[in-house]
């Protein structure tokens, strides 16, 4: 009997054990989420202070050295991406809305997706008259 009151004692000791590892578990798990969102937090207030920042710059806002020459490479990120774009409009043969960025067919007057009146390019409207010259 002793020997199964010993067996017992040792069965319940390691489950409590478990249950307390168990138990520290969730918590490292919670406290490492709630880290993990605060951090998420810290950088979308960031990005915010940094669009601020960049909004004023782009207002003709002066800053120190260091942050103006972050923002001139925003610019050039931002230009590196707008050709991007247009190639890539040129690739697929499309007319890219500058109101809302939606891709429309080649000769679209307006924006299939927002409505706005798309630019004209001068090369198109030349094509276009030298292909009525053509048709008469």
């Amino acid at each position: 009997m002793a020997l199964f009151d010993d067996l017992k004692s040792k069965v319940t000791e390691m489950s409590k054990s478990a249950m307390q590892k168990s138990n520290e578990i969730v918590e490292v798990t919670k406290i490492n989420l709630a880290i993990g969102d605060a951090q998420s937090e810290i950088d979308k207030v960031l990005k915010d202070v940094g669009e601020i920042i960049y909004g004023a710059y782009q207002e003709g806002a002066n800053f120190g050295e260091e942050i103006e020459s972050k923002c001139i490479k925003v610019d050039e990120i931002i230009e590196n991406i707008n050709g991007m774009k247009e190639k890539l409009a040129e690739l697929k043969k499309v007319k890219i809305c500058p109101n809302c960025e939606g891709e429309n067919e080649p000769n679209a007057t307006f924006c299939s997706k927002c409505g706005n009146k798309m630019d004209t390019d001068v090369d198109e409207v030349v094509v276009e008259e030298v292909e009525d010259l053509e048709e008469e």
